[in-house]
């Protein structure tokens, strides 16, 4: 097909009008739902943040944008809480579970449409203006990934459009081509590890930015150099979707154990606490 060709030349697709503005404001409820809870919990003054039944997706979008704020300025890491939390509640489940997003990915890796398929790090990203912790150079998803997967990577705009100044996504187009690229590992404190593309590579490509739409979803393969611009608004959170899916028939495919840590007391504690004789 046409978009498989495309795709096997540019290294990205982007299909557009695949999500609908409900699942849009399911996922602004929940967002917003779970930063207030957490803003609550930790003792933040709420006078300034609208209750969930007065709240209108988008016209309340700054709203959010406000009590995520509230929350990195008191703590970075309740920022990670929100992720975590977000990332395995029911509308973020539903969300990942649309049907032309797995029929789009089983096109273009070429599998049938009754191939299963398995979601790695799938998750949205918060980024706050002129945060660069997770800002990140060039670079290829491969190594961000389990080794010796067959999969695609997926990139979109979440509650708001994306756009140079909040910092949407660069893409060189046909650099896919490189397969594996020679890259540096990079690790700073309070910083994402990077892992970046010699630059002798990177500089034979053009870069375009992706001003996308809301509802629009970029595929790219993982070998594609791309990366996050800045966030450079004043206070404009820019929400996006990263993730990939795997192809489990692939013969190096193998799942990851998941490995949960608590942010309270362990298991064990927990029992202890119960039961530990005096």
């Amino acid at each position: 097909m046409k978009s498989v060709d495309d795709f096997k030349e540019k290294g990205f697709h982007i299909e557009k009008n695949v999500f609908e503005r409900k699942e849009m404001e399911d996922l602004f409820f929940t967002f917003y739902d779970i930063a207030y809870s957490i803003a609550k919990r930790e003792g933040l003054s709420l006078n300034d943040f609208i209750e969930m039944e007065s709240l209108n997706y988008p016209n309340n979008i700054k709203d959010l944008d406000k009590i995520l704020m509230d929350l990195f300025y008191a703590d970075k890491n309740l920022i990670g809480e929100v992720y975590d939390t977000f990332s395995y509640s029911m509308a973020f489940m539903r969300f990942l579970g649309n049907e032309k997003v797995e029929s789009v990915t089983k096109e273009l890796l070429e599998l049938s449409s009754q191939s299963a398929l398995y979601g790695w790090t799938n998750r949205v990203r918060i980024d706050p203006p002129h945060d660069e912790r997770r800002t990140y150079g060039w670079h290829q998803e491969i190594f961000y990934t389990m080794p010796n997967t067959r999969f695609l990577q997926t990139w979109c705009p979440i509650l708001r459009d994306t756009t140079k100044e909040n910092g949407t996504i660069n893409i060189k187009a046909g650099s896919h081509k490189e397969g594996v690229a020679a890259s540096t590992w990079n690790e700073e404190e309070d910083k994402a590890i990077q892992i970046t593309v010699d630059s002798k590579l990177t500089n034979k490509y053009p870069s375009t930015e992706l001003e996308m739409k809301v509802g629009d979803i970029l595929f790219f393969d993982g070998h594609l150099f791309h990366k996050s611009g800045k966030n450079t608004t004043k206070s404009e959170i820019r929400f996006s979707l990263v993730g990939m899916w795997n192809d489990v028939s692939h013969k190096g495919f193998k799942a990851p154990i998941p490995d949960f840590k608590f942010r309270t007391i362990s298991s064990k504690e927990n029992f202890e606490k119960h039961f530990k004789s005096s």
